[in-house]
């Protein structure tokens, strides 16, 4: 045993492993401070007030006990009973006997148990000692929470125990055992097994230490998997288990080895109360035990109910709705609509764990009882429901990794027996529980490589097929190698530089073409690049095409989760559906309005695409990138380069200008670039600093891997790319600018500036173009047409500036823009040395800037249609019927 100063001196240890203080949030010095205040007073004797003997109890921070050898969990037990921890409420309970550590969080019930040699690597399990909060618990049911962590150990010690599970050829068996572990403990908590039989089975013939627990599953497993009077050369205490069958146990039986501690974590696992688990988001909660990845996020990755019900409400259930309430009064009517249940199919072919279909499965059920529960009222002689007409054969999903598809039928089955549990409590009866039946039709394989036809059949007769679900998103230089071949696989053959697309956009082509001329609907989350900038064109017209329209839509929003660290994307939801003359439902952020059309841009709008041009249609001033060095760095200077430069040179001013990228003209950074026309190039070269950078950028350029680029290693004087610069001023859009903004940045600056290509340019162009730039109508149209990186804006000068559509203006006009325009500028530089981005931090734009602003968008919106306009769904809806006419007109 180990006595008060050997556990403090352990403690000391702890403090001082190795760990990461960016993870924790928690320094060194503070843990070394800590600890060794600790080991003080320990070695004082002042401090222990525990009742247990030997032990020690440190007020809130831990309680501590020796324990015999093999024996430290059941001390670990011990000190949750306490009465001196129940009053004193440590942050931490801690035993050992010495070869091995048990510990808990009695506040959280998370448990640790590890070799003593190991105690260093879990340095972030005793933070609440110290007075630091480990992690927050999520919003969500605890009990998930709980639930995921434990297994999440309990795999982690069986990968440990057994490294040849770990490998790609037992991944498969390690996960379907999961998948069995999680069934049996569920089930004897609910009632589909006797209360606690599969527990008391395994800890009875597992051993002390769980080293006959292999033998144990792998019987108890076996024996589920065959009718009894069947289970010849098993032993007699597997005669008690029912009869499973389902196809849960059909594979072969396999079980890993366990040694003490992850022997331990399963006896952690079955001490939960398994019934009170979710299952709207249990499969995305379990799936995470095995993906380290959503481990490191636990409780972030999955989505959350509210989420998903923006999909399914609008897709079908709000339908139901309301054809529920028309027939509220009528019994015939009721039974059509009970009749419809059963005929609905729903489909998710990316589906990962199985949230939508659970929460479609349940959402369904429930309404099934509203309308039994009805019929009952309304009817003297009420039909005998014997049971849901309601079926999980009605559900279907594609899922590449297999754990994910297994746990989806296993997350459906719980979300099964909770119905049927709720069809008993109001009818008084429920199916058998066993042997299992029908799951839900759920396809392990690749849904871009699948005929879904295939896999969720066409509807006939009175069927209804409802494709619902969040694809995965993943831009062009994130996708792998067979991710961009799947994407050939599905797009190459109908549209054009199909890579730029996100990934997403495969799913949504594939749903429209499942769609087209049936009696069905799909509602897909995307990230919102699909539906702005040059995505719109590229992908919109071959999914809108053959009688397909978008029936309701969410605008952009971040898609977020219930948990406690909100992880958030910026998403759109779009519903297809075959042309009808049902309303269409236009949702942005909370409102909801019903419109006459919905175009690729998620506007009340005609449908229209907006395409790239090489010159403005309005009769802009030509707008073009800034310029490119490719120089590896070698012909730009900072401040410091350019002065030392000046101090031995002075003549060699004249090679050198002013350099803003879009970094400068928002922060008001300073840079400098060596800009020499190729008359004066041998003149420069005579500078030797000058004639160094020369030789290097010469040197950078021929090593490129770009064929584009070595043949400018000729001239290593000049940017690769030197579009133009100004003969008295330009006008300077970075290309992209932080969506916080209320305005684009804009800057005018003189002849002295060479623009990066970070920055759209304007050379020489009237004072009147920043007022538009700097309008409230231009940024909606950049915001909606040009699209966003992330969540940032996109300029685009092709896309953006070329497209933009103004009104005739007259040359009063165009001379009160310029004036409003100065007006702008004068104001910013009352405000010198503020940058733009100071500026136009919306939390911080001073009063007078933000004044002349409104004004300018006052004088040019009247322009357009005689006074302001009233919100930005009517700036866009009038900038695209100008877009449209002028369109049009081109066209004739």
């Amino acid at each position: 045993m180990m006595n008060p100063t050997e556990i403090a001196d352990a403690l000391d240890t702890v403090a001082k492993a190795k760990f990461d203080p960016v993870e924790f949030g928690y320094s060194f010095a503070q843990a070394t401070d800590n600890a060794q205040a600790t080991v003080a007073k320990l070695k004082a004797g002042t401090t222990n007030k525990s009742d247990i003997p030997g032990g020690v109890l440190l007020n809130a921070k831990f309680h501590y006990a020796p324990a015999l050898p093999g024996a430290a969990a059941g001390m670990l037990e011990a000190l949750r009973a306490s009465k001196r921890s129940a009053k004193a409420k440590p942050a931490i309970l801690i035993a050992t006997d010495g070869e091995m550590i048990a510990a808990g969080h009695p506040k959280s019930g998370e448990t640790l148990h590890c070799a003593f040699a190991e105690l260093g690597t879990h340095f972030s399990f005793f933070l609440p000692a110290a007075g630091k909060e480990r992690y927050r618990a999520a919003e969500e049911n605890p009990v998930d929470i709980k639930a995921t962590g434990k297994l999440a150990k309990l795999y982690d010690a069986l990968l440990k125990a057994n490294p040849d599970w770990a490998t790609p050829e037992r991944r498969h068996a390690m996960n379907l055992f999961m998948t069995r572990l999680i069934f049996c403990l569920f089930s004897e908590d609910v009632g589909v097994f006797k209360e606690d039989q599969f527990s008391f089975a395994v800890f009875s013939y597992g051993g002390n230490k769980g080293e006959h627990a292999h033998d144990a599953l792998v019987q108890a497993f076996s024996a589920m998997n065959l009718p009894k009077g069947q289970r010849e050369g098993l032993p007699a205490w597997t005669e008690r288990f029912e009869y499973v069958n389902g196809g849960l146990f059909a594979d072969a039986i396999e079980a890993p080895a366990f040694d003490p501690i992850s022997f331990r974590y399963l006896r952690d696992a079955a001490e939960l109360d398994w019934k009170l688990i979710n299952p709207d988001i249990f499969g995305s909660m379990i799936q995470s035990i095995a993906d380290p990845k959503a481990r490191a996020e636990l409780g972030m990755h999955y989505t959350s109910v509210p989420n998903i019900m923006k999909v399914l409400g609008p897709l079908f259930l709000d339908d139901l709705d309301e054809a529920l309430d028309k027939a509220w009064e009528k019994p015939a009517a009721l039974k059509v609509q009970l009749h419809r249940l059963s005929r609905i199919r729903v489909f998710d072919p990316a589906c990962g764990s199985g949230n939508f279909l659970v929460v479609a499965y349940r959402q369904m059920r429930e309404r099934e009882i509203r309308i039994l529960t009805r019929l009952g009222e309304l009817e003297d002689n009420p039909q005998n429901v014997m049971f849901s007409s309601v079926s999980l054969n009605q559900f279907y999903g594609i899922e590449l990794t297999d754990f994910a598809a297994e746990t989806a039928k296993l997350a459906l089955f719980i979300a099964e027996y909770q119905a049927n549990a709720r069809f008993a409590d109001v009818f008084g009866r429920m199916p058998a529980l066993l042997p299992l039946r029908d799951g839900g039709q759920i396809k392990c394989g690749n849904a871009l490589r699948l005929n879904w036809a295939e896999v969720c059949p066409a509807p006939v007769g009175d069927d209804e097929v409802y494709i619902a679900g969040n694809p995965p998103f993943l831009g062009d230089n994130s996708r792998t190698d067979e991710q961009n071949d799947d994407m050939d696989f599905v797009l190459s053959e109908h549209l054009e530089a199909h890579r730029r697309l996100d990934f997403v956009a495969c799913w949504v082509f594939k749903a429209a073409n499942y769609i087209r001329g049936r009696a069905a609907k799909s509602a897909l989350v995307s990230t919102n690049s699909i539906c702005q900038g040059q995505s719109v064109g590229a992908l919109w017209p071959h999914v809108l095409t053959g009688g397909v329209e978008i029936g309701f839509a969410h605008t952009s929003f971040k898609w977020r989760n219930n948990a406690s660290a909100n992880a958030a994307v910026i998403c759109v939801i779009v519903g297809l559906r075959n042309t009808s003359k049902d309303k269409k439902r236009l949702f942005q952020g909370e409102m909801e309005a019903g419109v006459a059309n919905i175009n690729a841009y998620l506007l009340d709008a005609p449908i229209i695409y907006v395409h790239a041009e090489s010159r403005s249609l309005f009769e802009l001033p030509y707008m073009e990138y800034g310029n490119k060095p490719t120089d590896g760095g070698h012909l730009i200077l900072s401040s410091e380069e350019r002065h030392a430069l000046l101090s031995d040179y002075p003549e060699a001013g004249q090679f050198i200008k002013k350099f803003m990228g879009s970094d400068e003209v928002c922060n008001g950074r300073l840079r400098y670039c060596l800009w020499v026309p190729d008359s004066l190039a041998e003149d420069a070269a005579r500078f030797p600093p000058i004639r160094t950078r020369f030789e290097q950028v010469a040197a950078f350029r021929s090593a490129s891997k770009a064929a584009q680029t070595r043949p400018a290693a000729a001239y290593p004087h000049r940017f690769r790319q030197a579009q133009n610069w100004a003969k008295e001023h330009a006008i300077l859009i970075p290309r992209v600018t932080s969506e916080r903004r209320p305005y684009l940045p804009v800057d005018f600056v003189g002849a002295d500036v060479i623009s990066s290509d970070l920055n759209n340019v304007l050379y020489d162009a009237p004072d009147w173009c920043i007022a538009l730039i700097a309008s409230r109508l231009h940024l909606v149209w950049i915001a909606t047409v040009c699209g966003k990186l992330k969540s940032d804006f996109r300029y685009s000068n092709t896309l953006g500036w070329n497209t933009f559509p103004v009104p005739k203006f007259t040359a009063d006009e165009l001379e009160q823009l310029s004036a409003s325009a100065r007006r702008i500028l004068k104001t910013r530089y009352q405000h010198y040395p503020e940058t733009i981005a100071e500026l136009y931090d919306p939390d911080d734009m001073p009063d007078d800037l933000r004044a002349v602003h409104r004004e300018n968008d006052e004088l040019l919106e009247c322009m357009y249609v005689g006074r302001p306009f009233r919100n930005d769904t009517e700036r866009l809806e009038k900038l695209f019927k100008l877009y449209a006419a002028r369109v049009k007109q081109g066209a004739k």
